[in-house]
């Protein structure tokens, strides 16, 4: 199956994408592979001698000259050229656009929010740590100073050591 290309998508393609869709003409719709074409020549891009080959060898499985099929194309669509077609275009550039904008600013609000989150986060590391460090320190300390024995906390020192660093990187 071919792939097909819409103007929009066309028209916002960056010049080598173009030369590739002529390239690889054969995996693309007749229209797709004009689009390309007509567009290169709008943007005033150098046609080299290996562009116009693929152009010459497209024509010929085709059968007819780029020009007929250009005019063909664009009997189809109501216009009389791909500048007319073209200019048909901005409607949905401008709303594709405004959404690209939209679509930005969510992204930036997203990644703000998840900042945010991950320094609460950290903050609560560190307080929660640091009180599991000191708790587990005091409760050791305490225990040995009594010098009858008693529960030494070293678990509580070590989780609580490992949560307030952990606290400390992320912030």
């Amino acid at each position: 199956m071919k792939t097909t290309k819409t103007l929009a998508q066309i028209s916002s393609s960056k010049g080598f994408q173009l030369s590739e869709i002529l390239v690889s003409w054969q995996y693309y719709t007749e229209e797709t592979v004009i689009l390309a074409y007509s567009e290169i020549k709008r943007r005033g891009i150098q046609i080299n001698e290996e562009i116009e080959k693929l152009i010459t060898a497209f024509s010929e499985a085709q059968g007819k000259p780029i020009s007929q099929l250009e005019t063909e194309l664009f009997e189809t669509k109501n216009v009389t050229n791909y500048q007319e077609y073209y200019n048909s275009l901005p409607k949905f550039s401008e709303t594709s656009n405004d959404e690209t904008k939209r679509l930005e600013k969510l992204r930036r609000d997203q990644m703000f929010q998840r900042e945010v989150i991950e320094k609460k986060q950290a903050n609560k590391d560190i307080l929660y740590g640091g009180l599991w460090f000191g708790g587990g320190l005091v409760v050791t300390l305490v225990s040995v100073a009594s010098g009858k024995g008693g529960p030494i906390a070293y678990g509580a020192v070590i989780f609580g050591g490992i949560q307030f660093f952990r606290g400390l990187m992320k912030s």
